[in-house]
């Protein structure tokens, strides 16, 4: 959540605690509200965030390599590199 702003006493309990504003990030995206001000990341939540996430990564191992090209803010077309093909793309990158 962009924008946050963090009270001294909050700063000083996450360093004690170990948890970092990307965690606070992921609480509040994931956690359900339990009252006005207050959220919890409960095992319902973790557990829904963590097989959502399996099924991320296993896109992203099923997409590995492949190439959209966009024309005007219009996928015109994709596919799936071939390794000669992408070296080549990623060297013209540089």
């Amino acid at each position: 959540m962009d924008g946050i702003a963090y009270s001294n006493h909050a700063g000083r309990r996450m360093q004690q605690r170990g948890i970092r504003e990307r965690d606070i990030d992921l609480l509040l995206a994931c956690g359900t509200q339990i009252d006005g001000a207050s959220i919890l990341l409960s095992d319902k939540d973790a557990a829904r965030e963590i097989e959502r996430r399996k099924h991320d990564i296993q896109a992203l191992e099923r997409l590995r390599g492949c190439k959209v090209a966009i024309s005007d803010g219009v996928v015109v077309t994709c596919y799936h590199a071939r390794a000669k093909h992408l070296k080549k793309a990623l060297r013209r990158r540089r």
